[in-house]
């Protein structure tokens, strides 16, 4: 059977591209590779200029006209994307930078199924990002 072999990208709406981008590269250290003007912008995690080529993307920020509904977390669809951070240090310190920045951590802690690191965060948008690192933890369970 033919299967994937990892997550390419994904794409994000949102109705401020301008505060999307701030959120994603300031807070996150992502780094824009391309954009379509007042449309969509893509992001790299990598430093800027080693982007394997134009426009290559591990996120992208797309327009829309319309903010998701107030209870949209109880219908279908993305619950939240997760990125993997270098160490549990890096989760805390990226969860300290948003909310220094004002954005909204949710929550923090460590997983108590698999050890991992984590924060929540919110978007511009309300999307929910989990910011996550194994642990000791992590590497002590069989």
């Amino acid at each position: 059977m033919t299967r994937p072999e990892r997550l390419a990208h994904v794409v994000i709406n949102t109705t401020d591209l301008e505060q999307a981008e701030r959120f994603y590269c300031e807070g996150l250290g992502m780094s824009p590779t391309g954009r379509q003007e007042g449309r969509m912008v893509f992001l790299y995690f990598g430093p800027p200029g080693e982007e394997p080529h134009p426009y290559y993307h591990d996120l992208a920020i797309f327009k829309v006209d319309q903010p998701a509904p107030d209870n949209f977390r109880q219908m279908s669809g993305v619950n939240h994307v997760a990125l993997r951070m270098g160490t549990p240090e890096d989760v805390a310190e990226a969860a300290e930078r948003l909310r220094s920045l004002g954005y909204r951590v949710l929550k923090e802690g460590v997983h108590k199924e698999d050890g991992y690191r984590y924060a929540y965060v919110q978007d511009p948008d309300r999307n929910v990002v989990e910011l996550v690192c194994p642990t000791v933890e992590t590497k002590a369970r069989p």
